[in-house]
């Protein structure tokens, strides 16, 4: 690795790297990212919507970093997929400068800290060995076939008290995938430091997201807990491929920013709108054309909705992870499709955008009227500069709350 370099671009920019073919065309079988040429035959590369690390077989690595300031650890936790313990009181904070692993990686570090402190689990297994005084139970099998019929050791099996369990190796493998990915070297240093100290007591092995599942905690060990929620983290989001029949393996770290955003915007509107009237539902909405002979043309997907007691759809939003001073026209057109078909006021969410976006729309027809729809609001969540946890979810959801209709959050709301 001394020899890689390392790459930054931005999430949905089209960009010029100075990368060797085989990287590119490890770039080119993501689905995430677009690889072109330029007139004078300069690659370029192009990632939707994604940010984190890739891995390249040369050796480099490619930072792609978001396009909308954001706190991303902060995203993460709130929408459930880390603990939100993790991210309390911490300054985590993902922007344009900072390195999304490396902030994991710092988190990761923490924790193993505080179990090494504490002492690591232990757990009797079975050992086989060769003995020169019977020690255990003597494996009579592995006697005959070992020792002959002139034996000078004992085949024993027997119980040990030992640091080799699923639980230590699962902070070792994470170590190990962390390794090649963080972008400074003080932190490689302590990720190696780390993984030094933590195969003295524990050989490294491949694990699996569904090792760490099948995992159940007990009182004396659930100071784990904490460590395998990001240890989950990593082995989720990791890729790993094999490169024409070489050991070598290359991972990469990607988080769908869109699918975050989208998360975030709808576990806020179902915290802060009443749940004694109202319920926010996702997925499929119904159809935008339902006739006999073609039904289920043109699904449609909002984000979030709202209904009432009777089940009637009251309120639709979406959220978008995009960037600009005003919705694009089929963003408009989308919400207006969900309004129009329920007859009910929206809402488009954006990412922080600086406080340049604070619109209300409503909709006119020629003869003044509004077409069956409410209004529009057009709004930002204003959460990149945001160093603490507890003041970022109370920013994300008093800036929904206001822009929400106030029967909808209020406690006494009707039906």
């Amino acid at each position: 690795m001394s020899s890689s370099r390392r790459l930054s671009i931005t999430e949905r920019d089209d960009q010029a790297v100075d990368l060797p073919e085989k990287d590119l065309h490890h770039l080119a079988s993501f689905e995430e990212i677009t690889v072109s040429y330029a007139g004078d035959g300069q690659p370029r590369v192009s990632v939707s919507n994604h940010v984190g690390v890739i891995g390249l077989p040369s050796g480099n690595i490619l930072e792609i970093r978001p396009k909308a300031s954001c706190n991303l650890l902060h995203y993460l936790a709130y929408v459930g997929d880390i603990n939100d313990e993790l991210v309390r009181g911490t300054d985590a904070a993902v922007s344009m400068g900072d390195s999304f692993v490396d902030l994991v990686a710092r988190l990761y570090l923490d924790e193993l800290d505080t179990i090494l402190k504490r002492g690591l689990n232990r757990e009797y297994l079975v050992q086989e060995s060769s003995e020169k005084h019977l020690r255990g139970q003597l494996d009579l099998q592995r006697q005959l076939q070992r020792q002959g019929v002139a034996p000078k050791k004992f085949e024993c099996r027997y119980d040990e008290l030992s640091t080799e369990t699923v639980l230590n190796k699962i902070l070792l493998d994470g170590l190990h995938r962390l390794r090649p990915l963080v972008t400074t070297s003080a932190i490689r240093s302590d990720v190696n430091r780390f993984y030094s100290r933590l195969q003295q007591y524990v050989s490294h092995e491949r694990m699996s997201v569904r090792d760490i599942e099948s995992v159940s905690l007990t009182r004396l060990d659930e100071y784990y807990a904490d460590a395998l929620e990001l240890a989950k983290l990593i082995f989720k989001q990791i890729f790993v491929a094999d490169l024409g029949g070489h050991d070598r393996r290359v991972q990469s770290l990607l988080i769908d920013m869109e699918t975050i955003f989208e998360r975030l915007v709808y576990r806020a509107v179902r915290n802060i709108v009443s749940k004694e009237s109202y319920e926010v539902k996702d997925g499929s909405i119904g159809h935008l054309v339902q006739t006999e002979s073609d039904r289920g043309l043109l699904q449609m997907y909002p984000d979030f909705w709202v209904v009432n007691k009777s089940n009637d759809i009251v309120f639709v939003g979406d959220a978008k992870w995009k960037t600009g001073t005003d919705p694009s026209r089929n963003d408009l057109y989308q919400i207006a499709a969900y309004q129009a078909k329920y007859g009910t006021p929206g809402m488009l969410v954006y990412p922080d955008l600086d406080s340049e976006m604070k619109d209300t729309y409503t909709y006119e027809t020629p003869d003044g009227t509004t077409a069956g729809r409410g209004e529009l609001q057009a709004t930002e969540l204003q959460t990149g500069d945001i160093d603490a946890y507890s003041t970022f979810k109370e920013t994300v959801e008093a800036t929904l709350r206001k822009q929400l209709p106030g029967e909808l959050t209020s406690t006494t709301a009707a039906i």
